[in-house]
């Protein structure tokens, strides 16, 4: 049984809504586990880019990737590659480069997300697990 309105969920549902709280306060952003492709640092912004509806939408909420990542800690598959990117592990469907660093290709982005060398080690790791 897949609930409602979520047709793009995983099959490790029931999923608890994450809610990501704002440096402001006022500001929320709510998602699935599931429809996370990945966050990118902007200034004092954090662009996350959300599979909703197989469509992938932008969502900017002010805050910084640090406190973003602390937020999504418990999110198994979410892995830091890189100082400015945080990555759902179960989307790359591309991984290329070396011990130097990789660069990732996720499923319906065109864009490409570094993994700096410190954080190689981590990545392999969640990438392995979920892959």
């Amino acid at each position: 049984i897949v609930p409602v309105g979520s047709p793009d969920l995983a099959s490790e549902f029931p999923e608890e809504i994450i809610q990501i709280d704002s440096k402001l306060k006022k500001e929320k952003l709510n998602f699935y586990p599931s429809q996370f492709v990945y966050a990118m640092s902007e200034g004092n912004y954090v662009e996350f880019y959300l599979n909703r509806d197989n469509h992938i939408q932008k969502e900017i909420i002010r805050n910084s990737i640090s406190n973003i990542a602390v937020q999504l800690m418990g999110i198994a598959f979410c892995v830091r590659t890189h100082r400015a990117f945080i990555v759902n592990v179960k989307k790359v469907h591309l991984k290329k480069g070396n011990t130097l660093g990789y660069r990732l290709k996720l499923t319906g982005i065109d864009v490409e997300i570094p993994v700096s060398r410190q954080n190689i080690k981590v990545f392999i790791q969640k990438f392995t697990e979920f892959n």
